[in-house]
C-alpha cells in the first residue's frame, strides 16, 4: 500500500503546517508537495517528491535539470516539470532582487561576482555580461548579455559593448564572463579582449573598471592580477 499525504493527520499535512507555522518551517519535500499539489495514476505526490530529491539531492541540481529530464521521473509530466522550474526560478529571482538592492553601488569585483553568479552559474557556454554604471558607480538596470560562445577578440567587438553602454548612459562598465570548465584563470584571449575594451573605453570616455572571470564558486579579477592592461599607453 502506497503512503499518501492523506494518511497524515490534518495538522501534519504540508499545507496545514505552512498555514500554522510558516513556509520557512517546511522541508524542501513538503514545499515541493504543495507546489505539485497532487500525484496521479503513477503514484502519490509524496512518492514523486521523494524520487525528485533522491535523484536531485539539492535545489541547485534541481535547477540544472531540464524539463525533459524532470519528465523522466515517474509521475512528472510536462505540467509538473514546468511548475518545478517556475518555483525554483522564483527563488532565484528573489535572491537576485536582494542582491541588487544590497549592491547599491558596485565598486568591488566581489559585488559584480555575486550578481553575475545568478546569470552565469551552470551555463554550458561562455557568456559575457555587461554591467553599466553611472558616474557614482551605481548599477544602471540589470546586466546585459553581449556575447555567447568562446570569448575572442575576433568575435567580441568593442562596438557591441559600447553601443549598450551608450544607450544606458553609462560612465563606467564592468565585464564578467564565465568559464564552463570551472577554472577562473583568464586565457590569453580574455586578456586581449580586456586590453581592447579598455583602450576603446578611453576613446569613448567610458571607464572599464574590471573584467572578471567566473569559475566554479570562485572568480579572478583581471584588473587585480593584470593591472598593466588598465594603464593608458
Amino acid at each position: 500500500m502506497q503512503f499518501t499525504l492523506r494518511d497524515l493527520p490534518v495538522r501534519e499535512r504540508p499545507r496545514e503546517r505552512l498555514r500554522s507555522l510558516g513556509a520557512s518551517s517546511l522541508s524542501v519535500q513538503e514545499l515541493l508537495s504543495i507546489i505539485l499539489s497532487n500525484g496521479g495514476k503513477s503514484g502519490s505526490v509524496h512518492a514523486i517528491t521523494n524520487e525528485l530529491l533522491r535523484r536531485y539531492q539539492n535545489l541547485e541540481s534541481l535547477d540544472c535539470a531540464s524539463i525533459d529530464e524532470l519528465r523522466q521521473i515517474k509521475g512528472v509530466g510536462q505540467v509538473k516539470a514546468i511548475q518545478i522550474k517556475a518555483a525554483v526560478e522564483l527563488g532565484k529571482r528573489l535572491h537576485l532582487e536582494q542582491q541588487l538592492e544590497s549592491a547599491g553601488q558596485i565598486l568591488t569585483s566581489e559585488d559584480a561576482f555575486r550578481l553575475a553568479e545568478y546569470y552565469l552559474k551552470n551555463k554550458k557556454k561562455e557568456h559575457l555580461l555587461l554591467f553599466c554604471l553611472d558616474v557614482h558607480g551605481k548599477l544602471i538596470g540589470r546586466p546585459e548579455t553581449v556575447s555567447v560562445g568562446l570569448l575572442d577578440c575576433s568575435l567580441v567587438h568593442p562596438r557591441e559593448i559600447f553601443n549598450q553602454a551608450v544607450r544606458s548612459s553609462a560612465a563606467k562598465i564592468i565585464l564578467v564572463h564565465n568559464h564552463p570548465s570551472g577554472s577562473a584563470v583568464p586565457s590569453p584571449q580574455d586578456l586581449e579582449v580586456t586590453r581592447q575594451i579598455y583602450r576603446a573605453g578611453i576613446i569613448m570616455g567610458i571607464d572599464l573598471l574590471d573584467h572578471i572571470v567566473l569559475g566554479a564558486g570562485e572568480y579572478i579579477s583581471i584588473r587585480q592580477d593584470h593591472g598593466e592592461l588598465f594603464a593608458p599607453n
